[in-house]
């Protein structure tokens, strides 16, 4: 009988989901298939299996785990446009369709399926209908990089090649080095004679280093544990787009995890300076400034965190540990008593390191109760 650790399942489905976005798709898969051993019935394990074997190229395997799970999960909108996927892989742009119209039924402002069902009717050769689709999704997310993608490159395939350059270029005013946007704008400038364009956008396609990309290796990468090779991920990030607050607040969590508190801190700083509304990282300035015994310095973090989210009650301990440590035992308990009030907060940390946040606050309120009392 498998044994159910659902500690250890999370871990290795966050294992198996970091080897995917790196590209490694047997490790994933294997990975996840532990996963799913000692937990057989977890749905959201053989979705996830079937989203690896659909990176892999793999539609078949696909189909094979994805139709084993009901259709009253909860959204299932996803699942079924897992399920157009696969089935346009495996060149039935028939079943992808009613596939992604099944996923909009469940959910009509679901992007990717709006896109699946352009791709399957442009398969089926309804180019005008396609466009449609894709259209009635752009008016409501015009910023939307895959809407813009994919219009572009229907756009160019219905020989509208101006037109597809203004989703190109709408693209690449947001990521000036997304290098599929570089290529297709090459590819159009190309269809227009226009060899200097097309030339220019072609290179950069095969120089630009995408900003974004660089980010999710790094993450991938943190949540396997390979930290230092994090770290270089979001340098090399950054080095291409400077102004990325995200990947500055990843770069902080790598740094703060390898003991480098001065590089974390520094980070941290940047991306609370770059998007002052980064709850998160307002807090793990706070953190990384008390590990570096700047214990006052933190109090301004914590409060600004809180002023962002009202109930984030990792904030609220974190300043209550802080009075604490500065002798002010009153005011660190309203804090602690303000963390339990607060217990929405688990959504800012998996629900492991939220027990032992709730388990550290209430010993936490006993030591200061004990204290108070004499």
């Amino acid at each position: 009988m498998p044994i159910d650790d659902s500690d250890h399942v999370d871990e290795l489905r966050a294992e198996g989901l970091a080897e995917l976005k790196l590209g490694h798709y047997r490790r994933a898969r294997r990975t996840l298939e532990k996963a799913l051993a000692a937990k057989p019935e977890s749905r959201r394990l053989r979705h996830d299996l079937g989203k690896v074997h659909l990176a892999a190229g793999q539609p078949e395997a696909a189909l094979e785990e994805l139709d084993q799970i009901p259709d009253d999960v909860s959204h299932s909108e996803i699942l079924w446009k897992d399920r157009a996927l696969a089935q346009l892989l495996l060149g039935n742009p028939e079943e992808a369709l009613m596939c992604a119209k099944r996923a909009l039924e469940r959910k009509p402002s679901y992007v990717a399926a709006h896109v699946l069902k352009a791709r399957a009717q442009q398969t089926l050769g309804q180019g005008e209908a396609a466009l449609a689709t894709i259209n009635s999704v752009a008016r409501r997310r015009k910023s939307d990089r895959e809407v813009l993608y994919r219009r572009g490159k229907l756009l160019h395939v219905l020989g509208r090649y101006s037109d597809a350059l203004q989703d190109f270029d709408a693209i690449l005013e947001r990521r000036p080095r997304d290098q599929a946007a570089l290529e297709a704008k090459g590819l159009a400038h190309d269809q227009l004679d226009e060899p200097g364009a097309a030339a220019e956008a072609l290179q950069q396609s095969l120089e630009a280093e995408d900003e974004v990309v660089y980010n999710d290796r790094g993450v991938a990468l943190s949540r396997l544990g390979y930290n230092h090779r994090a770290i270089e991920s979001y340098r090399r990030a950054l080095a291409a787009n400077p102004r990325y607050a995200t990947c500055w607040f990843n770069l902080g969590k790598a740094l703060f995890r390898v003991g480098n508190l001065k590089e974390a801190l520094q980070a941290f700083t940047r991306a609370t300076e770059l998007n002052p509304r980064n709850r998160s990282a307002w807090n793990n300035r706070g953190v990384t400034l008390r590990q570096l015994n700047r214990i006052e310095e933190t109090i301004p973090c914590y409060e600004r965190a809180i002023e962002l989210k009202q109930d984030y009650a990792w904030a609220w301990h974190n300043k209550g540990y802080a009075l604490e440590l500065l002798d002010h035992p009153r005011e660190a308990l309203v804090c602690y008593q303000q963390t339990l009030v607060h217990q929405s907060g688990h959504e800012d940390h998996d629900g492991s390191e939220w027990e032992r946040l709730l388990k550290d606050t209430k010993k936490a309120i006993t030591r200061i109760e004990l204290i108070l009392e004499h």
